[in-house]
């Protein structure tokens, strides 16, 4: 009853509700602690925007070690003879595999009363609705449908963190991680990346690359302008060298032609480097240079003195490698493999260590563009809506 009348006036149909209820023992405290927090945060590049990031208030009856709460719009209980506490009634969270609804109901009030007889609340909203996403007056980058490699977060830190986790994981597709230190509950949703050119401005953010599926990468070529004979392009996943990791170059080779680009891919554990090599024609449009780093038509060698050891379980082109070898797999193979044991999410930014080439070498980053395009693991988000409703609670 305390759930229907309090969304009811929550939500706006009927903005002032009494509830009454009878206690022998016990109490009824209305809480905005931070305890009840929930944070919304979304990021973009290196940027992470938070969205919401504020208490969500409960009303507790607590008898003993004994509870049962509002909070968040659902109702929970957590016994002393119970393990884990367990969700009564669900809360607001509304996720469908594609889009995220989260009407934020928050009790931003202080109440107590405890004793023997009829208790009455008074439920009081503010009629005000608070749309936080999409809102492009607050923030430009507050917009649907989320593309871009946007990664998602939600954290709600609550005494019934568990059963959030149990109703999100058993009543949506969303996934979800636990921590019993803080008592947290922790949502990650991944929004497809961009499949258009987009300005070559490293880092290049990767989130929720989908490491269990072999045919994950789709596109990775880069339009490098004004490209010159000495073009020489170096990427690493790490650039304070964090095994495991692995690094790229791109080397022009045959003049400042059409004959070819030289492409070196480094993998890095305690086992030793894994090394492949390949040629790909490096496109000449205009002034610049077209390269495809997945080019399937070429056969790639390996380079390493060390034998290949992260190869054995692959569904094609598995193996122990050692010098000289090579794969007709091509080099979507190759990255495909190395950004599944990096991933699922991390950077790839200009090398910084001895050795490296200078970025940028022979083209000009400012006409340069990429085209970084894989499947994303689920749960994957598109729309993302989130409106908070604040309501005050009164006992009498």
């Amino acid at each position: 009853m305390l759930d229907s009348k309090a969304s009811l006036a929550s939500l706006g149909k009927q903005p002032t509700q009494i509830v009454q209820m009878y206690t022998q023992v016990g109490g009824i405290t209305v809480n905005d602690s931070s305890f009840s927090h929930m944070k919304v945060t979304f990021t973009n590049g290196t940027t992470t925007y938070v969205v919401y990031d504020e208490s969500m208030g409960t009303i507790q009856y607590e008898l003993g070690d004994n509870k049962i709460a509002y909070e968040g719009g659902g109702v929970f209980r957590k016994y002393h003879s119970e393990d884990d506490p367990v969700m009564i009634t669900p809360p607001e969270f509304h996720y469908n595999g594609e889009t995220l609804t989260l009407p934020i109901i928050r009790i931003n009030s202080n109440e107590s009363v405890g004793g023997t007889g009829v208790i009455t609340l008074r439920l009081v909203s503010d009629q005000t609705s608070y749309v936080l996403f999409p809102n492009p007056h607050n923030n430009p980058e507050f917009t649907n449908p989320l593309l871009l490699g946007k990664q998602v977060n939600l954290v709600i830190k609550s005494d019934y963190y568990k059963a959030w986790a149990k109703y999100i994981e058993e009543r949506t597709e969303a996934m979800v991680t636990t921590n019993d230190v803080t008592k947290e509950t922790t949502v990650t949703l991944n929004a497809k990346p961009n499949d258009q050119s987009q300005n070559l401005i490293p880092p290049i953010d990767i989130y929720g690359f989908n490491v269990a599926n072999e045919s994950a990468l789709i596109n990775f070529s880069m339009l490098f302008g004004d490209g010159a004979s000495n073009f020489d392009f170096l990427l690493t996943s790490s650039t304070t060298e964090t095994k495991p990791y692995f690094e790229f170059n791109a080397k022009k080779s045959g003049g400042n032609g059409t004959s070819g680009v030289t492409i070196t891919l480094n993998y890095f554990d305690t086992p030793g480097t894994e090394t492949w090599q390949w040629d790909v024609q490096g496109l000449k449009v205009g002034n610049d240079f077209d390269v495809d780093f997945l080019n399937n038509n070429i056969s790639v060698a390996y380079k390493s003195s060390t034998q290949s050891w992260t190869w054995a379980n692959e569904t094609n082109c598995s193996g122990n490698y050692t010098n000289g070898d090579t794969i007709l797999c091509g080099g979507r193979k190759v990255f495909q493999h190395y950004m599944s044991i990096v991933g699922p999410s991390f950077s790839l930014t200009p090398g910084n260590q001895p050795g490296d080439p200078a970025y940028p070498s022979g083209f000009n980053p400012a006409n340069s563009t990429y085209v970084l395009y894989y499947e994303v693991m689920p749960p994957v988000i598109t729309y993302l809506h989130i409106v908070q409703h604040k309501m005050q609670a009164y006992t009498k």
